[in-house]
Formats: C-alpha cells, structure tokens, sequence
C-alpha cells in the first residue's frame, strides 16, 4: 500500500491551483499562487515545488507523489511540456524540473482533460468504470478517455482533442485554423459566436441586446425560454452528440461523463439533443449499451491528484 495522500497541481495561464487529496478524495487543503508565466520556465517551476512544499507540510502522513495538469502537449512519457502557447513554452522539462528541486518525490504529469477523465475514475462519477469518455464544456471544448482501463494517451500525447476534430469542412472558422470544429458550436466560444450569427433572426430576444453576450446569459436566457438562446443550446447538444458519437463508434464506452462548468450548467439543454443526434449515428447495441452522468470532480487540481493513485495503482 502506497502512501495515503497526494498532491494535485493545476496549472494555468494566470494561477496555479494545489490541492492535498487522500485516497477518497477528501481535499485536506487547497492553495494557489500567480502563475506570473512571463518571468520564464524557471520560475514558474519554483512557484510550483515552492506550492508542493507548502502542501507537504500540512499533510497529516506520508505524499505518495505528485499530479501535475498542465495546457499544452503534455507528454507524460518524458515529462516535457510542448507548446503551451498561454505560458509561452515551447518545450520546458517539466517534471525533470520538479524533480531537481522536490529529490525522489515521483511525478505524474497529463494534459487538464486526461487528469480530469481520471479523477472521475478515481474518485467520481466513473468509480468501477473501465471504458468511458469525459467531455468537458467550458470555454472550449476538451476530452479524456479510458479504456479497458487505461487511458488513451496516443502516440504524440495529444489523444481525444475532440473540440478540434473537423466534422462540418464548410462550417464556422475556428482559432485552429480548421473550419466546423465542434468547439465553435457547443463551448463557451461557440455559443457566443452562435448568438452573433444569429440574433438577427431574434430580434426581440434578451441575448439580441447584449453587445458581448457570454455564455452564461445564454444559458440564463434559456431559462426564460428565450427562443434564441434554447436555438443556441440544442445546436450545441447536436454537436455534442455527433462528436460523442465518433468516440462512441470507436471506442464503445459504457459511460460519458459530461463535465466543465458549462457543460454542467446547460446539461438540461444539451443532452437531451446529444443522446438523440448520438442514436441518429451509431448502431442501435452501441447507443443502447451508452449511458450519460454528470461529473463530481470539478476541481483540476483534484483531477491531477487522481493522476498519482493511476500512476502508482492501476498501471
């Protein structure tokens, strides 16, 4: 039996989030610190053991290790970091760093989405699941998913990047670079561009009025049954649908987990739609054998934490 905490780190363009978690994901302390990315690789490095330190000193026993979640092209394997435009790295040993300044403490690194689809196995709503996919909606559109167990985590560490798999080639232009991508239909940038496009049509809409409407007054309109933002919503579930339905086809899971604030707040709207544009496109025994739950584990820094207990136990 290992150690019985661990320690998450969630990093971010502007903050870092810490959480000391024990085995059932109880959360004994949180903390976080500045990012402050533009003083370099470094120093951001020396916020994070400086955080893990803080963490260790409150924690009740032995830390097993640490999760680390990070933007970017995590690559788990070597512990480098690629590409993480919002830090402005291009490629940073990361847990080569932590390690120089943390000794023998082991590290486990993912990129957000994965340590989030493993928190759910750990801790959440995938408890005893060993094939499911996690969807997180939130300003973009992100996933993570498991199979037989394990997590998929690809041959160039960038697995599941479903908010980018082109599904309409004439569709909206995405940040990308690509058109039609799912993120530009059913995430925080989605619904917005998806108001813009349309609020003509509606004139007399609350979301008509607002000269940069956000997602949440999308889905608070939807709660006054505003016809333009309930439109937005049950596009967005379609698309959800049809991307879930790619993963579906292939992967065949037993669950989808819908997470991210979000994809939280408009559940309600949203699936409904994804689970009949999802039977609209995969075989009757694959629909049939799919269930869709909410997410439990919201926190990052939770999620990374999970990424320890997978490290050590289920590997």
């Amino acid at each position: 039996m290992t150690a019985p905490y661990a320690i998450g780190v969630d990093m971010g363009g502007t903050k870092i989030a810490f959480a000391l978690a024990d085995r059932q994901g109880n959360v004994l302390a949180r903390d976080q610190t500045p990012t402050l990315a533009a003083e370099g690789a470094e120093a951001v490095i020396d916020r994070i053991a400086d955080g893990v330190r803080r963490m260790m000193a409150q924690a009740p026993g032995e830390v097993a290790g640490v999760g680390v979640c990070s933007p970017g092209q995590v690559d788990s394997s070597s512990g480098f970091v690629h590409n993480a435009v919002n830090l402005g790295w291009k490629s940073v040993d990361l847990r080569g760093g932590l390690r120089a300044r943390l000794g023998d403490m082991p590290v486990f690194m993912q990129k957000d989405a994965n340590a989030l689809a493993l928190g759910e196995m750990v801790y959440g709503a995938a408890r005893k699941c060993s094939d499911f996919v996690y969807v997180a909606v939130g300003t973009g559109l992100g996933g993570g998913a498991v199979t037989g167990g394990q997590l998929i985590t690809g041959a160039t560490f960038f697995p599941t990047e479903i908010g980018h798999l082109s599904l309409d080639p004439e569709g909206r232009a995405c940040a990308c670079g690509l058109r039609g991508c799912p993120e530009m239909y059913v995430s925080g940038v989605g619904f917005r561009a998806a108001v813009l496009e349309y609020r003509a049509e509606y004139p007399e809409s609350l979301l008509a009025r607002l000269e940069t409407p956000d997602a949440a007054d999308v889905v608070r309109a939807a709660g006054q049954n505003d016809a333009l933002a309930l439109r937005v919503l049950a596009e967005g579930g379609r698309w959800l649908g049809a991307i879930i339905a790619c993963c579906a086809g292939i992967l065949n899971p037993a669950l989808v987990v819908l997470g991210g604030g979000l994809g939280l707040a408009a559940a309600s709207y949203l699936l409904p739609e994804a689970e009949r544009e999802l039977r609209r496109r995969v075989l009757p025994v694959t629909a049939d054998g799919l269930r869709f739950v909410l997410s439990e584990v919201q926190e990052s820094a939770l999620g990374a934490a999970a990424l320890v207990w997978y490290g050590l136990d289920w590997r």
